[in-house]
């Protein structure tokens, strides 16, 4: 007969493994994408702080209320910060402490790049990544604290929010034990030479305000302008399938369609019937190399 003391001890440790055990990389860390880039001596500063100070240990997160990232109501019952969750936090912070920009206080690193910097991001069996540890701990944690402010924008033609823009606030540096004083002169700094150049463009200089207006609104024409790439890609590969499921003399002949409806008349003429042809063929092979590649890739 098994001892019960035996069996309780067992699953004691069972437990105890499995808790161990859940995260796929327990111990995460930085690593900057482009090795040995030398940062301007501020961002080179603001690093260290952040990798010397134990960002996650700071008395902060025992005495400041934390708030709702999207309903910015008051969280009675807080998120506990386990061992994982901190060492995710302080890899997290070191990041956004690498690339945020002096003057607009924005993070110009998006949620999974900065999981794929720290080494947080997991792969489901498909081999689809998964960025949930790095968006909990960002969302949760440093954005319930106020350590950052992330803006969430929707997209009508995807049905989906662009990726969030990232900015960092006093909060932040107090995290890290830096001194606010010493951004705010850097910032004031790289302003008025940012103004200089403005000046010599003969264009009139900005506010701190206005530099943050326009770092949002390239961030969310870039994110359009790539997810409309990413449509056509899409959209030009499920073409390429459909005519590579054709018989060849029937593909071609879609391709030659579509090339009548691309040019004028006149021009076709001016073309020829070879050189018509070798665009065709040219295209249809295209396609076909196309339709064998992996979605996303070609």
């Amino acid at each position: 007969m098994d001892n019960p003391s035996f069996c309780i001890a067992s699953q004691a440790k069972s437990r105890t493994s499995k808790a161990h055990c859940y995260v796929k990389n327990p111990y995460p860390c930085y690593r900057p994408p482009k090795e040995n880039v030398k940062p301007p001596r501020i961002i080179y500063a603001i690093c260290q702080a952040a990798r010397t100070n134990a960002p996650s240990k700071h008395p902060i997160w025992r005495v400041t209320p934390r708030y709702h990232p999207i309903t910015h109501s008051a969280l009675n019952n807080q998120r506990a910060m386990n061992a994982h969750r901190a060492r995710a936090i302080d890899a997290i912070i070191e990041c956004l402490a690498a690339h945020v920009n002096i003057v607009t206080g924005k993070v110009y690193m998006s949620l999974a790049q900065i999981s794929d910097a720290c080494g947080l991001t997991t792969y489901n069996t498909e081999g689809k990544p998964c960025y949930s540890r790095t968006s909990r701990a960002i969302n949760e944690h440093l954005e319930a604290l106020g350590a950052v402010l992330c803006d969430r924008i929707w997209d009508k033609t995807t049905g989906s929010y662009i990726p969030n823009i990232i900015w960092v606030t006093k909060v932040f540096f107090v995290l890290i034990g830096y001194e606010y004083g010493k951004y705010l002169s850097a910032q004031k700094q790289q302003l008025s030479w940012e103004n200089q150049k403005l000046r010599k463009a003969g264009e009139e200089p900005i506010t701190l305000t206005e530099a943050r207006r326009r770092a949002k609104a390239e961030h969310i024409r870039r994110a359009f302008a790539f997810r409309t790439q990413k449509l056509a890609r899409s959209k030009q590969y499920r073409r390429a399938r459909k005519l590579e499921a054709m018989d060849e003399r029937k593909a071609r002949g879609s391709i030659l369609q579509d090339l009548v409806k691309i040019y004028r008349v006149e021009e076709l003429g001016a073309m020829g019937y070879i050189e018509l042809n070798r665009m065709v063929t040219q295209r249809y092979h295209a396609m076909c190399k196309l339709a064998s590649s992996t979605p996303g890739t070609g």
